[in-house]
């Protein structure tokens, strides 16, 4: 494990407590969740070490990398992913321009590169796990790259995506970097992240099961991710509710919470999170925001 002296994104030496929550997926640990007094990011602190962190992927339950359809959770999410990977590619659909290049950073099993393949773009995607990779590479006939150094420094791209997978990147800054090189003058940036300002998340506390501990290492708000977007020259351009996040995310953090999904009562959280997110801020369980480079 290693002990954050410093806010990773401002430098900030103080930070709050917030919560402590558990790893129910493989540990079973507990692990704090802090926020800095400046910015605001809250991330886990103490995490384990970058090449102590792959056992705590090694579960059948973490369907990114397994694409397993085994219990009631995941066949739901397998129903649910034919729906949203549609209505990713019709987002991003109005950028099919240029090269049409698009990277994927985190394509897990590689089946949001598959819908955008068969839609005309020229995919390119990245997996830090061999076994996803491969899997990944298999769907779609490309190299998938294995780190974000392996991608041509030449190379730009229209679109860069990252789904739900910047709550887990330890080179906080070198992606930012990365994003503000080798995206195309007029590209999108899209950042997908869980947001512990919903409704949800404050209804379920440290049961919430986005906050994902020691997977997540970052917990993100649209205020903090803005602000470490603006030190690298991105603006927001347009920011989305990802509306079947909060149901998933209710049924599981019940799971966490008492042992039963509570399937009903699930549905409704989810809906009231979508209700209230939609009538105030935009603060969905999770929310898609498409950056740009600031003019």
């Amino acid at each position: 494990m290693e002990e954050l002296k410093e806010c990773p994104a401002c430098s900030n030496k103080a930070f709050n407590l917030i919560l402590s929550a558990k790893d129910y997926t493989v540990s079973h640990q507990t692990f704090q969740i802090v926020e800095c007094q400046s910015c605001h990011l809250r991330f886990t602190n103490p995490r384990p070490k970058a090449d102590e962190a792959g056992p705590y992927y090694k579960s059948e339950n973490y369907i990114s990398h397994s694409n397993t359809e085994k219990g009631f959770i995941n066949k739901l999410y397998q129903r649910v992913r034919n729906i949203t990977l549609r209505q990713k590619t019709y987002w991003i659909e109005p950028e099919k321009k240029g090269t049409k290049n698009i990277l994927d950073i985190g394509c897990g099993t590689g089946h949001f590169l598959q819908a955008c393949q068969s839609r005309g773009w020229n995919i390119h995607g990245m997996e830090l796990d061999p076994n996803t990779a491969q899997k990944a590479a298999q769907l779609t006939g490309k190299t998938i790259y294995p780190h974000l150094s392996s991608i041509p420094s030449s190379e730009t791209f229209q679109v860069i995506s990252l789904w739900h997978v910047l709550e887990h990147v330890y080179e906080l800054h070198e992606y930012f970097a990365f994003f503000k090189k080798n995206l195309s003058p007029t590209g999108k940036l899209l950042l997908a992240l869980p947001n512990n300002n919903s409704y949800d998340a404050h209804y379920f506390q440290e049961y919430w099961a986005a906050y994902d501990v020691p997977r997540h290492i970052y917990h993100f708000t649209p205020e903090t991710i803005q602000a470490i977007a603006k030190q690298y020259g991105f603006s927001l351009k347009e920011k989305k509710g990802l509306v079947f996040d909060s149901f998933y995310i209710s049924l599981m953090s019940h799971e966490y919470q008492s042992g039963s999904k509570k399937v009903i009562l699930s549905f409704i959280i989810g809906l009231l999170s979508n209700i209230k997110a939609w009538l105030g801020k935009g603060n969905y369980s999770s929310n898609l925001y498409i950056f740009e480079h600031a003019q």
